[in-house]
């Protein structure tokens, strides 16, 4: 039987019940975080529809050379509205309103 820690800090065995119901637990939350690995990069898991989300923002490295780029060219402040990512941001923003 599985063991279990207690808000006090003591350690009971678990009943059978609640040891079933912890391994369900775990094995749902296995699932979606298998999930998440396998679609990290082309969205987030809409829990509410059990479903993909799409992502049009393109690839994680290409942003962070966007912003870097931006950096390097003293685009920051007011100017940073004038950088390569955040227009490339509000393009897409513009373009998949929610």
């Amino acid at each position: 039987m599985a063991k279990k820690l207690n808000a006090d800090g003591s350690v009971t065995t678990m009943s059978s019940a609640e040891e079933t119901a912890y391994n369900d637990l775990q094995t749902e939350h296995n699932a979606k975080f298998k999930q998440y690995k396998v679609f990290r990069t082309s969205g987030l898991y809409d829990d509410s529809n059990k479903q993909q989300t799409k992502t049009v923002y393109g690839k994680l490295s290409e942003q962070l050379d966007m912003l870097y780029r931006d950096i390097h060219a003293g685009k920051l402040g007011d100017d940073a509205k004038t950088g390569e990512w955040y227009l490339h941001v509000k393009k897409v923003k513009e373009d998949n309103p929610k």
